[in-house]
């Protein structure tokens, strides 16, 4: 009876361990997967905040070390803007970490193109007063 009982309990331990199996690799496949999600999360929140802060940063510094002056002297014309931007450009290009560019570059296309338009836009947030923002890539 003994031997029976065993070799019953045997049969349902080794019909029941594949399915087990599969279960528990399942699970560790979705923790997996929701820890690279959390972490790619993270990592373009951290992104965010540096492109955030280059952009701010550099029109920051140039309209201090550079337009401020030109206006108090009459003197910010066109051309004047044309180098302003293309200060604040360098500034924040140089302030982004490789790793950050690559990400704009893979997100949103061109890099130069994308931080025009966010300089532009700080710009016009510097003067209305507004709250500066860059939302994530649509997924």
């Amino acid at each position: 009876m003994n031997e029976i009982l065993t070799n019953l309990a045997l049969a349902v331990l080794s019909a029941a361990v594949p399915p087990l199996t599969a279960y528990a690799i399942s699970l560790i496949i979705k923790a997996r997967d929701k820890a690279i999600a959390q972490t790619d999360s993270i990592k373009q929140q951290t992104y965010i905040t540096e492109i955030t802060d280059a952009v701010a940063d550099a029109v920051a510094m140039t309209s201090q070390t550079y337009v401020d002056a030109l206006k108090a002297a009459g003197a910010f014309d066109k051309d004047a803007q044309e180098e302003a931007a293309r200060k604040a450009l360098a500034a924040c290009i140089a302030a982004l970490s490789p790793a950050v560019q690559d990400f704009i570059e893979s997100a949103y296309g061109d890099l130069v193109e994308y931080l025009s338009n966010k300089i532009e836009a700080q710009v016009l947030r510097q003067k209305t007063g507004e709250a500066t923002l860059i939302s994530l890539p649509a997924e």
